[in-house]
């Protein structure tokens, strides 16, 4: 890849990281006031809804920078932009809307494939369904 390319990349990771960082400056348990009241049961429960939607936010964004460092490092070791999977070059359009792929489009699409089959089977299994046996077992 070119050097002018690589060094938009690279900025472009770099500024994704902030984004998320500066995004991630909420804090995770918000300080309201409740005047020396102790909340209600219902208080309680919307307070630990929303705290628990925020872990799982904070745990996405935190996916995300890894992902992006990663990506950074990929620059680094001059592989960016290659498909880990079949060694092909991983599209601009792609990497300039995931620029941490890791994988071309078609490997992401038999990836992805593969992945809701086998949540298929998992699923299947679990109820003691054998897949591709005819209903009714006969």
């Amino acid at each position: 890849m070119a050097t002018v390319k690589i060094k938009r990349y690279k900025t472009m990771l770099n500024h994704r990281i902030e984004e998320i960082l500066k995004a991630n400056g909420r804090p995770l348990f918000p300080t309201e006031n409740l005047n020396g009241l102790l909340p209600d049961m219902y208080d309680l429960a919307s307070f630990e809804s929303e705290r628990l939607y925020e872990y799982a936010l904070k745990d996405r964004e935190r996916r995300s920078v890894m992902e992006l460092i990663c990506a950074l490092k990929r620059i680094d070791e001059g592989v960016y932009g290659i498909c880990e999977d079949c060694g092909k070059p991983i599209s601009e359009k792609r990497l300039l809307v995931a620029p941490a792929a890791k994988q071309c489009i078609e490997c992401k699409a038999e990836s992805e494939k593969r992945e809701r089959v086998e949540k298929i089977r998992r699923t299947h299994s679990q109820y003691g369904i054998q897949l591709g046996e005819p209903p009714g077992g006969n």
